[in-house]
């Protein structure tokens, strides 16, 4: 070969091979997802609330004695959310309509479609609001609230 002929084309390494493989990937997924994850969920839940409020406080109820209320609730359905990851906020007021809904008194675990309260006082009246809550943290606005109800009198 004299020294003014060239070698001919050159082979990418392939570290180089490798590379460009992985970048065309990763330029396929892109392309190819679903429309919706590249969407931002504005849409909030739909929950139907809260179903029910219980307790039982068996005897005389007076000073001094608490008790727990067990809610419940059907899970909420969501756009993107599955059921499974919708976590759900509590309100908990001791007057009709005296929920703060700025802040939860309680949040759960995702997918759960029950919570007991802690320990509340068994002189005085709680009424409860449910909310669910999806990944994109869009609340549904529902009002429905249950006054806690003492099955044991």
């Amino acid at each position: 070969m004299s020294a003014l002929s060239s070698p001919g084309p050159r082979r990418p390494s392939s570290k180089a091979h490798l590379t460009l493989l992985v970048v065309t990937l990763a330029a396929l997924l892109l392309l190819s997802a679903p429309a919706q994850a590249g969407r931002r969920d504005h849409r909030p839940p739909v929950f139907a609330g809260l179903k029910s409020a219980t307790t039982c406080i068996p005897g005389p109820i007076g000073g001094g004695s608490s008790s727990s209320y067990h809610l419940a609730w059907d899970p909420a359905k969501d756009n993107v959310t599955p059921s499974a990851k919708i976590v759900y906020e509590i309100y908990q007021a001791t007057k009709p309509g005296g929920e703060d809904f700025s802040t939860p008194t309680y949040t759960t675990a995702p997918g759960v479609t029950s919570f007991d309260t802690p320990q509340l006082p068994s002189d005085r009246s709680f009424y409860f609001v449910v909310r669910a809550r999806d990944r994109a943290g869009n609340e549904d606005s529902n009002t429905i609230e249950r006054e806690g109800q003492n099955l044991c009198v």
